[in-house]
């Protein structure tokens, strides 16, 4: 015990200093430690994992020890054909990452008593999307007249939708909820969001759990709220096995799960209007359960299978990994990827996995028959227990307004934020992580070398308008 007090003692003594510290080695904070390195700034990257870096992209071996590696979190490259170059899609072209286009429209339907006239089947999805397009039509005419916010559901139903049974509900599933981890009736319609340092690097370090981070503190070692910036001392990053850094400025890029919950304690707390921001936000639930057999059972060529499940969402969505375009990479493996969302992606996440095998095994039997074998492996993520993630990725509430976006987004005298959960056009994915890390890191450098650009902020806000300051950045 005294030797470990010894040990500790002697770890807190010792503050590592540099010019920039960036929590999280997810997309966003490595492009924003990409920028200030770029500018010859010294910075220094906190990672709490102890063997990778990525945030929510991570891979992982599946079936085990075949060789084959299944993604766990980001899904796709979104918008490509578009007249916007998604910022991902250059990178895994420059390092030669193997990716396929995703054919949606090679879907197969069945219902809980098995095969189903697919002719129907395409009748009702055609309709569906006739509903999507007077949907998008109605919200460009209410973001044009700024009206007030309304629910997709509403929408749905001013366009004359009303899902009335099994095959209408996982059609608006597999439509919506796929990708929004959320349920029209909690989604904004007129908020869509848009688009269609290395291993070994001493800039790097990983197993860094955050405990504390002191972000206004006077020479005199109190709380300094309003000095200015150029009379407070650096901010002090403690970590968990009691190692310290400081630095001028500090980016954290903490998903805006980890903000809502007391993970990592702020010193001094943080202003009321930025907690009201932190929490007035969605972090989505979206979990992809990956399921191995012995034998392939299934009778469907598709990518897709959509599942008439009895309760709204429940195993909806199924991919089928010995199709192209995945059948060359799984050759001899038989994997299915069932993903599910929101409340359910909560309940999977709270039950053990053999609990879950049993029900997408009994799922599948209701498709198939009986002679379903037992599968052989399953893994399932938690991104919304892990204490370092909380959640799968951001969207915004009903109701919610662009004041209180400015105040997410705005920093406080030496802490700054970043993260997809701060981009306001493309909250949710790798490229709003990608360009909000950008952004903050370019901004930070113009703190440094040149005075810092002003970010509005709103003490207080009325009735969906903010009392509108700006931050004053001074030169270091």
């Amino acid at each position: 015990m005294q030797i470990h007090s010894v040990i500790l003692l002697s770890l807190v003594a010792f503050a590592q200093a540099t010019s920039v510290i960036v929590l999280g080695a997810g997309a966003s904070g490595i492009f924003a430690a990409k920028q200030l390195k770029a500018a010859g700034i010294d910075v220094t990257i906190l990672e709490a994992r102890p063997d990778a870096i990525g945030g929510r992209m991570h891979k992982v071996e599946f079936p085990p020890k075949s060789g084959r590696f299944v993604e766990l979190g980001a899904n796709w490259i979104e918008g490509l054909g578009s007249n916007i170059t998604n910022p991902v899609l250059p990178l895994v072209q420059k390092w030669g990452v193997n990716f396929k286009p995703t054919d949606f429209t090679n879907t197969t339907y069945r219902s809980a008593s098995g095969s189903f006239d697919q002719s129907v089947f395409q009748d009702r999805l055609a309709a569906f999307s006739a509903i999507t397009e007077m949907t998008s039509e109605l919200s460009d005419k209410r973001m044009a007249a700024d009206a007030l916010d309304i629910s997709l559901r509403a929408g749905y139903r001013m366009a004359g939708w009303y899902p009335k049974d099994e095959i209408d509900y996982a059609i608006e599933w597999n439509t919506f909820d796929y990708e929004q981890a959320e349920t029209p009736d909690d989604f904004i319609m007129d908020k869509p969001a848009e688009f269609g340092c290395g291993y070994g690097s001493n800039c790097l370090k990983l197993n860094k759990t955050v405990s504390e981070i002191r972000w206004a503190v006077g020479n005199d070692g109190v709380s300094a709220l309003d000095l200015p910036v150029s009379r407070q001392s650096p901010v002090k990053v403690t970590c968990k096995d009691g190692s310290v850094y400081t630095a001028d400025y500090v980016i954290s890029s903490f998903s805006l799960g980890v903000l809502q919950n007391v993970d990592v304690k702020f010193a001094p707390t943080l202003p009321d209007w930025k907690i009201q921001s932190i929490h007035s936000f969605h972090m989505a639930a979206y979990t992809k359960i990956f399921i191995s057999f012995p034998s392939k059972f299934w009778t469907d060529n598709t990518e897709f299978i959509w599942y008439g499940a009895t309760r709204r969402g429940e195993f909806t969505n199924w991919q089928v990994f010995d199709a192209a375009p995945y059948k060359e990479y799984f050759k001899g493996e038989h994997v299915l990827l069932c993903t599910v969302t929101d409340q359910v992606a909560f309940r999977i996440e709270r039950q053990s996995d053999e609990q879950t095998k049993a029900e997408l095994v009994q799922v599948l039997k209701n498709m198939y028959g009986p002679k379903v074998p037992n599968a052989s492996a399953i893994l399932v993520p938690r991104w919304n227990s892990d204490p370092l993630f909380r959640g799968s990725f951001t969207n915004w509430p009903i109701g919610m307004i662009k004041e209180e976006f400015d105040n997410l987004v705005a920093p406080i005298n030496r802490l700054w934020f970043t993260g997809e959960h701060t981009s306001l056009e493309y909250f949710g994915y790798v490229h709003g992580a990608i360009l909000a890390g950008t952004k903050t890191g370019d901004d930070v450098v113009k703190c440094i070398k040149n005075g810092c650009p002003k970010y509005p902020y709103h003490p207080v806000i009325h009735n969906a308008h903010g009392t509108t300051k700006f931050g004053k950045g001074e030169r270091q």
